[in-house]
């Protein structure tokens, strides 16, 4: 803040812009009379000085007769927090840290402005849960241009062209023109999910191994499908999405049971206990190699009940396991 603002002038500039946030588009007479404002001169100067020294963008609308908060520019509000509710942000901003390595000195600058304001003590809690939540959870590091160029494509609904190395095949790098629909984050990695209009088809790419973005300045060729990122990203096992097409059955015995019946492994499963404490989890998938990784990183308490061809892949990662691990 400058320094020729007074305490009781920084209070009710913060309180301007909190009624302008909270509650939209406001008459002048209710919003002199919720900010006990007696001279509409006061408040027309409050007004101006956010507009010229911090950017904040508050216009009349003459439709509705009154002021609307368009953006906040630089102004930092100090809103009344509760302290779950510092705790929730304090331990956000440590994950999204985290998660988005390339906004990390953002959001240690962020969460610097808002703790000089807070009292001693408050913010320590959120801080440790921040960094518990994330103690391990690697992410794989990734060329914050290339991650930031695809999230302004999505938003711009834009084509883009990607040279993309994937280690499975031959291992060249290709070139792809494609139209992002979205981001999302499975298995320690972010990816792109975008229709490829070249073969008419969904197509995700991990992030990590995209050399290079441009973003074109024609639209995308393939409107996104209405089910939307989420519901895409949410089939998958691991990290493979797409349509569920197989249906499996895993029984899985203690003490692992009680560890797999915690946690929720796919959007489709149903879990049914059987006697001994034995668990049978079904699913519908996509994708069978990741089941089959899933099943020979839970051995020996899990197998496969169904199908045929998933007990096939598990029979061959175990024979190679097995010869790998023989007499030397």
């Amino acid at each position: 803040m400058p320094k020729d603002l007074s305490s009781i002038r920084i209070a009710r500039l913060n309180d301007l812009v909190q009624e302008l946030s909270t509650h939209g588009t406001l008459p002048k007479k209710e919003l002199m009379a919720r900010l006990e404002y007696t001279q509409g001169r006061t408040l027309e100067r409050d007004l101006a000085y956010l507009r010229d020294q911090y950017g904040v963008e508050i216009e009349y609308d003459r439709h509705r007769r009154g002021y609307r908060l368009q953006g906040i520019g630089r102004f930092l509000a100090l809103f009344d927090l509760t302290e779950r509710e510092v705790t929730a942000f304090a331990a956000g901003l440590g994950m999204t840290s985290h998660f988005l390595p390339h906004l990390k000195e953002e959001c240690e600058s962020l969460w610097g402005k808002v703790r000089f304001y807070l009292p001693a003590g408050l913010s320590d809690h959120g801080e440790r849960l921040g960094q518990s939540a994330v103690v391990a959870l690697p992410v794989s590091s990734m060329d914050p241009k290339a991650f930031e160029t695809c999230l302004n494509a999505i938003r711009e609904s834009k084509a883009i062209r990607i040279r993309y190395r994937s280690p499975y095949g031959d291992g060249v790098v290709k070139n792809y023109e494609l139209s992002p629909w979205g981001v999302f984050f499975r298995a320690h990695s972010w990816y792109l999910w975008a229709g490829n209009p070249y073969c008419g088809e969904a197509r995700t790419f991990r992030i990590s191994r995209i050399a290079q973005v441009v973003m074109e300045e024609r639209p995308m060729d393939m409107p996104p499908p209405e089910t939307g990122v989420a519901t895409f990203a949410q089939s998958a096992w691991y990290a493979c999405p797409g349509e569920p097409c197989h249906d499996v059955t895993v029984r899985v015995r203690p003490p692992l049971a009680d560890v797999v019946a915690e946690t929720p492994w796919h959007v489709s499963q149903s879990l049914v206990r059987e006697p001994g404490g034995t668990l049978r989890l079904s699913a519908k998938v996509p994708d069978l190699d990741e089941v089959a990784r899933w099943v020979m990183a839970s051995a020996p308490f899990a197998e496969v009940l169904e199908p045929v061809e998933l007990r096939n892949k598990v029979l061959g990662l175990a024979g190679e396991t097995a010869a790998k691990h023989g007499k030397p």
